[in-house]
């Protein structure tokens, strides 16, 4: 006698299996992330993150099991066949509104189908049939065996499709193992070895004490995204037209780790900020490129955390940007560890950027006393500072404690740095340190801000290499910047420099470096008239061996700095500086070389992001322009 269960328990059942069938798919996209990512995800990651992958299908398809409810009762074998594919669908409906919906990247065609209603609504009823056809017509144990067995083989060749190529290319041992920090939000005149001793920046100073320290090196841009493209490919912006952070990097550029990695290195980033996902082109070349800010390892690539990241992202925007320089070396070291000569290591040291929230002992390195004391008055004079430091200074009176922290937040980033040195074999290792842009700290009325300009506090960062025996124990105060990085590591691992705009730094002198942003102001008052709709105008300086010319696209106008007195380049000198013969000739040259940057397009930078990555990047101060 065959028992028909009661409608209770064949609800139970649906719920059930939905539940298992869900959790199955939610594995195998655990396994589609740990095959196909570039994070870095050690026995214990990989396991949390297939239970987690697992229960996160199980709630999904416990959800879609609850209208198990509204279902008459079935045979107990067909309530639970229902269920599994009710939790399967669940699953691919999900993951077509996630894929369907996901904002393309900039400067890709989108498919006929991202973002429509329509398209969505297909997969909907695609997904349906497709259910309901094998509900109706798989019948039978043997039928359902059968079935279940080639849904799981679909998974599998599914999961199987996400593994990632793996680069192979001749190994070359004697090669030094490349490490390269880049320090952000970190200006040139914090570090000891750049003349300011009342700051512990030990470990940069003993890079350049030990090695070749350049001394009037200029970050390309005061913005994460373009300095970092000019670092790794060799190209400035007025190049590659890459002026804005969520830009991605020009295709056509190749990047310093897929030069190395085709020269057999073995190569890992550790990245600390959501402006430098790999997502954007920085990956390109990298092994491993971890960029996973979340606690749990590998959790945000989930199906559910995607999902559900979308929805927060609109409501938070400001969640999980970033992560500490402590968290990033850890992983950094543990990846290190495992290596065999040679490889290729970036790590990226965020700290810097504001908040200003340095960590004990850090916090009270550089401040003794009360910052919310109503007898300071010095905070009332700050004013425009970007709305994603408000909290940060909420109460504050004392501008002094402002920028201690900030002194602390550099320290910090070198003491991080110090980490990574004592694990490196330094004897062989082509170490480099340099910032990618700086901070303005009250010049030009900028208070805690950078992006907005290219005078000599935003754009002047520390730069030093070491390797004993080949980089020289020198300092070179001739100028260089952001475009100089790559070629001059290629020159000293003897490598061809094809394909970057830069110099040997080590080799050859420049006669001057150069640094480009949008002109926010210009840009806005261009806008708010109605005669641009997307930024165009643009801002560049020239750095000289002791001067530096800024330069604005729109007004045609410049400013001229005198560096040997005037080290922070607040005092325009232009004016009395025209009023001579020759200190108009050089004005005229500088504008010159200025304007000549300005004949690169900007519309690559000049597309809209999306709305959610947009919202992350106004938390952080870049936009709008």
């Amino acid at each position: 006698m065959h028992l028909v269960p009661s409608r209770a328990a064949a609800a139970t059942q649906v719920l059930a299996f939905s539940a298992l069938g869900a959790a199955g798919t939610g594995a195998v996209d655990a396994v589609r992330v740990l095959v196909g990512s570039t994070l870095y995800l050690r026995g214990l990651d990989q396991l949390v993150l297939m239970v987690i992958g697992a229960l996160e299908g199980a709630a999904l398809g416990a959800l879609a099991g609850l209208v198990a409810f509204a279902v008459p009762g079935r045979p107990h074998g067909r309530s639970r066949w229902l269920g599994a594919l009710l939790g399967l669908a669940a699953s691919w409906v999900l993951r077509a509104f996630v894929v369907i919906f996901t904002d393309p990247a900039p400067f890709t065609t989108p498919a006929w189908w991202q973002g429509s209603p329509m398209a969505f609504a297909g997969a909907i009823l695609g997904v349906a049939a497709l259910a309901v056809a094998l509900y109706q017509g798989v019948r039978g144990a043997n039928a359902v065996a059968t079935a279940a067995l080639l849904i799981a083989s679909g998974h599998g060749a599914w999961a199987w499709s996400g593994v990632r190529d793996a680069r192979a290319a001749p190994s070359h041992e004697a090669r030094p193992n490349v490490v390269i920090v880049t320090l952000d939000t970190v200006r040139a005149d914090h570090f000891g070895a750049l003349g300011n001793a009342d700051i512990d920046t030990r470990h940069f100073d003993r890079v350049a004490h030990e090695g070749t320290l350049f001394t009037a090196a200029s970050a390309v841009a005061p913005v994460t995204g373009p300095s970092h493209t000019a670092l790794f490919t060799g190209t400035g912006p007025w190049e590659n037209g890459v002026l804005l952070n969520g830009i991605p990097v020009p295709p056509e550029r190749r990047m310093l780790a897929e030069r190395l990695a085709d020269e057999g290195y073995t190569t890992g980033a550790f990245v600390s900020a959501f402006v430098l996902e790999g997502g954007l082109g920085f990956d390109r070349g990298f092994s491993v490129y971890d960029d996973e800010f979340s606690a749990l390892r590998g959790k945000s690539r989930l199906l559910g955390d995607r999902f559900l990241g979308m929805l927060a992202r609109r409501l938070d925007p400001d969640a999980v940007l970033e992560r500490r320089g402590a968290d990033t070396v850890d992983l950094a070291l543990a990846w290190e560890a495992e290596q065999a000569a040679p490889y290729f290591l970036w790590v990226h040291l965020f700290d810097a950027h504001g908040p200003y929230t340095p960590p004990p002992p850090y916090d009270t390195r550089y401040y003794s006393g009360d910052p919310r004391d109503p007898a300071h008055t010095s905070m009332l004079g700050v004013s425009g500072y970007a709305p994603y430091l408000a909290k940060s200074l909420e109460g504050i009176t004392d501008l002094e404690y402002v920028l201690a922290q900030y002194r602390g937040e550099v320290s910090y980033a070198d003491a991080q740095l110090g980490r990574l040195m004592d694990a490196l074999d330094l004897d062989h290792t082509l170490l480099v340190v340099v910032g990618d842009h700086g901070e303005s700290l009250g010049e030009h009325g900028q208070w805690f801000d950078h992006g907005d300009d290219v005078y000599e506090t935003s754009v002047h960062v520390p730069f030093a290499m070491r390797w004993p025996g080949k980089v020289p124990v020198q300092r070179i105060d001739t100028p260089v910047d952001g475009t100089d990085l790559a070629p001059t590591v290629l020159a000293a691992l003897g490598l061809p420099r094809d394909g970057t705009s830069g110099i040997d730094a080590l080799a050859e002198a420049r006669a001057h470096g150069a640094s480009m942003t949008f002109d926010r102001a210009a840009n806005q008052a261009e806008r708010e008239a109605g005669r641009i709709t997307q930024p165009k105008y643009r801002m560049a300086s020239i750095r000289g061996l002791s001067s530096r010319w800024v330069h604005a696209e729109l007004s045609g106008t410049g400013e001229y700095f005198e560096l040997a007195t005037d080290p922070r380049g607040e005092h325009d000198v232009a004016p009395a500086t025209l009023g001579t013969a020759e200190g108009a000739q050089l004005l005229g040259l500088l504008r010159g070389e200025s304007e000549g940057l300005f004949r690169g397009d900007t519309s690559r930078s000049a597309a809209e992001l999306s709305a959610e990555d947009r919202a992350m990047l106004e938390q952080l101060g870049y936009l709008e322009q």
